[in-house]
């Protein structure tokens, strides 16, 4: 498999917290062949849960637009690259969980997945993830969730654990 990009951790954010939020993970890293700057928001929640977004250093975060990054002709190598950074995560915190949330642009159809998130389904089923996680997906949301075996070896710890992310997004 094709690897990312070299990526750089460039801080902790601790601005947007609240009582579920602790902080975020600030990383970034620069396409060789666009030579786009691409920012990697890693939000740490309660239950050491980690939100993964992503996008172009020239798009603000809450309208990331999935063209801008479909149109550079190589998703692949950017989400290769978005999950070495959550494996770099995962290192630091061997209990780790992970959403992944495929944010809506303008071209997204309402009531239908968004298609980052069906690039995330389709890019992490590359992986055999078995023996580290175990996998939700609501399609609804466009939220696909690795919960991680080794901090909630319990089947009852990982339904606990999307109880109170249902609580959380709401109407799951």
């Amino acid at each position: 498999m094709e690897s990312g990009y070299p990526f750089t951790f460039v801080g902790i954010d601790s601005h947007c917290i609240d009582d579920y939020q602790k902080d975020s993970l600030i990383y970034t890293f620069e396409s060789r062949k666009s030579h786009h700057q691409y920012v990697v928001r890693i939000e740490r929640y309660v239950e050491d849960l980690h939100s993964v977004k992503f996008f172009d250093s020239t798009s603000e975060a809450s309208t990331g637009d999935f063209s801008h990054i479909s149109a550079t002709y190589e998703p692949r190598v950017i989400f290769r690259t978005v999950v070495e950074i959550a494996l770099d995560v995962l290192r630091k915190n061997r209990k780790a969980s992970f959403l992944f949330i495929g944010a809506a642009d303008r071209k997204d159809l309402d009531n239908i997945p968004t298609r980052r998130y069906r690039v995330y389904r389709a890019f992490l089923s590359d992986y055999d993830l078995r023996d580290w996680f175990e996998t939700a997906e609501y399609e609804r949301l466009s939220m696909f969730v690795l919960l991680n075996l080794e901090a909630m070896p319990l089947p009852a710890q990982r339904y606990e654990l999307l109880q109170k992310i249902d609580q959380f997004v709401g109407t799951f």
